[in-house]
């Protein structure tokens, strides 16, 4: 008896010893994971420092980590999952990291709900999947209202054998707001069979009229068809071009009128002996941007030209096509028979 039970003991105390050895390894690697995200963030790359946060908050979803993964998504705007971790690390009110930082990580919550809101999605059909902003949030019921960052919010929702709906509705932050669907079969609804009214007595007693019509010819297009101006883009860019063109030859000419103007009062400085004035040694750059506008509006205005001619209409898209029929309807009335002829050209 004395020996199973000190086997039962020692089995407990390996268990223990095995027990502890693990969670300390989890523990360091948790922490060489975190060390190294901190030092990824302080050289400005948050992206990959999201990536070791969430491989170390995925080890034991510890307080510290949650609290730094909450920090870095609050960093790179991903405001929804930033309030989450957050939260999750302020509830381990008992946790020594947490005491310590629990000022910051209160400053932190605060910003974070400045930039959240809350859409509560509703109707739809049972089971139906929702996806906010291209993440999938679960399938319909939803209990809960969902945080989304504030601003538009795409909101979808698919079911079997329905059409798919989409929305986006503007959501400010701290605001609730209610989203209802409702999701429309696929296919069309079946037409309902009109009944057929019973002929009159009048009508069964009296012979048949067969009306003699003329061969109609078929009626071409109609007067009114629209003609896709597939040129009309062409003409309004280059109007654009020469107008920008004429304005860059106009801005040449004052260009060059100003440093002519400087080149004189050089030499008449000169020959009235009076002191060289520098603000007039600049005359070469006028002349120089002068230059380069004439060349730029020139190009532009022979560009211009050549996309307003290519955009012209062709002859045939300009004049509407001909339309020409011949009609003859037999006109039935108690009093008479006749018929109506009419010749459209």
């Amino acid at each position: 008896m004395r020996g199973t039970v000190a086997v039962v003991i020692a089995t407990v105390a390996i268990g223990c010893l095995l027990g502890g050895e693990r969670s300390a390894r989890a523990n360091s690697e948790e922490d060489a994971l975190v060390r190294r995200a901190i030092e990824l963030r302080k050289h400005g790359n948050d992206r990959a420092a999201l990536d070791e946060l969430q491989r170390a908050y995925l080890i034991a979803h510890s307080p510290r980590a949650a609290a730094q993964l909450g920090f870095v998504e609050q960093a790179l705007g991903m405001w929804p999952q930033a309030e989450e971790h957050v939260g999750e690390a302020l509830a381990a009110a008992r946790d020594p990291w947490i005491r310590k930082n629990r000022a910051t990580l209160q400053e932190a919550q605060a910003t974070i709900r400045a930039h959240v809101g809350r859409v509560h999605i509703e109707g739809g059909e049972l089971g139906a999947q929702v996806t906010v902003n291209g993440q999938s949030v679960g399938s319909m019921p939803l209990r809960d209202a969902i945080p989304v960052s504030a601003g538009p919010v795409d909101i979808e929702v698919r079911a079997a054998g329905h059409l798919p709906a989409l929305k986006t509705v503007n959501v400010a932050a701290g605001e609730y707001t209610r989203v209802p669907f409702t999701l429309q079969p696929v296919g069309p609804p079946r037409p309902q069979a009109r009944p057929v009214p019973a002929p009159s007595p009048q009508a069964a007693m009296s012979p048949p009229v067969t009306p003699l019509v003329a061969p109609v010819a078929e009626p071409g297009p109609s007067l009114t068809e629209t003609r896709h101006d597939t040129g009309r883009g062409r003409r309004i860019a280059g109007i654009g071009l020469v107008a920008g063109g004429v304005a860059a030859i106009g801005g040449g000419v004052v260009a060059s009128m100003v440093g002519k103007n400087k080149f004189d009062a050089i030499g008449a400085d000169a020959a009235a002996d009076r002191p060289y004035n520098e603000s007039n040694g600049n005359w070469k750059t006028y002349e120089t941007a002068a230059a380069a506008l004439y060349v730029v509006g020139g190009l532009a205005v022979v560009g211009g030209v050549v996309l307003y001619v290519a955009g012209r209409p062709r002859a045939e898209e300009k004049r509407p096509p001909a339309v020409s029929s011949i009609t003859l309807r037999p006109v039935v009335v108690p009093s008479r028979v006749g018929a109506t002829f009419s010749v459209r050209f």
